[in-house]
């Protein structure tokens, strides 16, 4: 037991008496301590408990979690696009894009337009200062012009070409810089693609037309300055045909080498002379693959639900030997609110959902192949709430109708309270796991466990403070006799002594 702060440091243990005393109240202590102990034991079994709750708790929330997802419609009936030539477009479909086939012809891409200097001194990289690059101090001023568009870009003697490109990408005018000072390559490049052109220029005889001489951005291809290469951007341009053969219209002016088509988004890669078919239909194994998921995390999850309602306590170790684990098990053996949890899942799957209003011809998991699976079997599984996937079934239907199989798992309006199965489940869980929800007013610190904790915790303390009194009025008691004891001694003593002296 604690320190009792109701018994002094000095006591007469049997000093007088020859009783072992203290052994004594230790014996009456341990009578006295079973309210205690009992009361500690509930406490122990609630905390154990509370935990097994939050981890009921924590299986849900991941249920629920995983459900947001599943009951995407480009999870669930997701759309599949192929291009017969991805070397020249690559083709990327949502779950509502049409069903369809067409071709595409990629006449031109989208591109910059690109000024660039070649063959640069070896001897100039980017950590070169501006007058070791043009042999000379002050500042260099040239302008670059894109279209109709300019701007002034000024360094100074002691800057460096990083410094230059650095501003060259800091101006408002829309065109980026690169140096590959490795292979003497100073790029400049429209930030938009299109046919624009770009130039460089400065004042005659000045700093500024130095350095771009030095850079190899002062000339012009046209009059056969093979340093300086001008190529100009241009717009994508792309044929559709539904044949194969004969175009039936064409995309012009396209800034990015991206289109939609019919919904479905076409990256463009490079030119082409002949068409490229595109084709646009549901991808059934990942549909199929996705229910197959939902289905095998439902039955993890009622699993782990009815596995603990029906699994027994550790009843071939000692309590040395026993783990937390060990003690868990078995507490929430047929709990009532356990029990609600599983058979509200398990209804929730076996019955019917009303989405009239969604217009799926569809409203049971039957309907679609999926099924407790005891047929022929015994009841088992659907005691368990476990199901299962008629997989040619399920195939069977997404091909007829995959739009009907999505509404029964995801419908979710509102309005009318219609929610397909994935949704209906996830809403239940949510209100299970949610503060101040089912499982925090079981579980949590303000629930029924967290109150009867708080009571047994004042009660305990009020036991032991009893305790405590009850252990010094044990020792004040003993003492109280040693100190009897050692008075009739004490007497004995002195009448023997008179007596001896007669």
């Amino acid at each position: 037991m604690a320190t009792n702060p109701y018994v002094g440091t000095f006591q007469l243990t049997g000093a007088v008496s020859g009783m072992d005393t203290q052994a004594m109240v230790q014996k009456l202590m341990e009578i006295e301590q079973q309210p205690l102990n009992r009361a500690q034991e509930k406490f122990d079994t609630l905390t154990y408990k509370q935990k097994l709750w939050m981890e009921v708790d924590n299986k849900l929330e991941d249920f629920y979690d995983y459900l947001i997802t599943f009951k995407l419609k480009s999870n669930l009936i997701p759309k599949s696009a192929t291009s017969s030539d991805e070397s020249v477009l690559t083709a990327t479909a949502p779950a509502d894009a049409d069903n369809s086939t067409f071709y595409l012809k990629v006449n031109s891409l989208a591109s910059p337009t690109v000024l660039l200097g070649d063959n640069i001194d070896p001897t100039i990289k980017k950590s070169s200062k501006i007058v070791d690059v043009i042999g000379t101090a002050g500042d260099s001023t040239f302008t670059i012009t894109k279209g109709e568009d300019s701007d002034t870009i000024t360094v100074s003697d002691s800057e460096t070409i990083q410094n230059l490109i650095d501003k060259i990408n800091a101006s408002t005018l829309g065109v980026q810089a690169k140096f590959d000072d490795a292979n003497g390559k100073f790029f400049l490049v429209n930030k938009e693609n299109g046919n624009v052109d770009i130039s460089v220029s400065a004042i005659s005889g000045s700093n500024g037309e130095t350095l771009i001489s030095k850079l190899n951005l002062n000339g012009t291809a046209a009059l056969g300055d093979d340093n300086t290469v001008r190529t100009l951007g241009s717009l994508g341009q792309v044929e559709l045909s539904f044949d194969g053969s004969t175009s039936i219209t064409t995309y012009d002016n396209l800034t990015e080498n991206t289109l939609n088509v019919f919904g479905t988004t076409i990256d463009l890669k490079s030119t082409s002379s002949s068409y490229v078919k595109v084709s646009i239909e549901q991808d059934i194994d990942k549909s199929v693959e996705s229910i197959k998921e939902f289905v095998d995390k439902y039955n993890e999850t009622i699993t782990y639900v009815y596995d603990l309602l029906h699994e027994g306590q550790v009843t071939d170790k000692s309590p040395e030997e026993m783990t937390e684990e060990d003690y868990m098990k078995g507490m929430l053996k047929g709990d009532n609110n356990l029990e609600k949890i599983f058979y509200n899942l398990r209804n929730m799957v076996y019955s019917p959902v009303n989405i009239e209003q969604s217009g799926s011809q569809y409203n049971t998991l039957f309907d679609i192949g999926i099924t407790s699976g005891d047929f022929g079997v015994g009841y088992e599984n659907t005691m368990k709430g476990l199901l299962s996937v008629n997989e040619d079934k399920l195939r069977e239907v997404l091909n007829t109708n995959a739009e009907d199989v999505w509404k029964l798992f995801a419908t979710n309006d509102t309005t009318n309270k219609e929610y397909g199965y994935a949704q209906a489940i996830q809403n239940y869980l949510y209100e299970a796991t949610k503060f101040n929800g089912y499982i925090d007013r079981i579980a949590g610190t303000n629930g029924t466990i967290g109150n009867e904790m708080r009571r047994l915790a004042k009660e305990m303390t009020n036991l032991l403070d009893r305790l405590q009194r009850k252990e010094a009025q044990y020792y004040a008691q003993f003492s109280a006799m040693e100190q009897a004891i050692q008075q009739m001694t004490a007497q004995g003593m002195y009448m023997l002594s008179a007596f001896s002296n007669q």
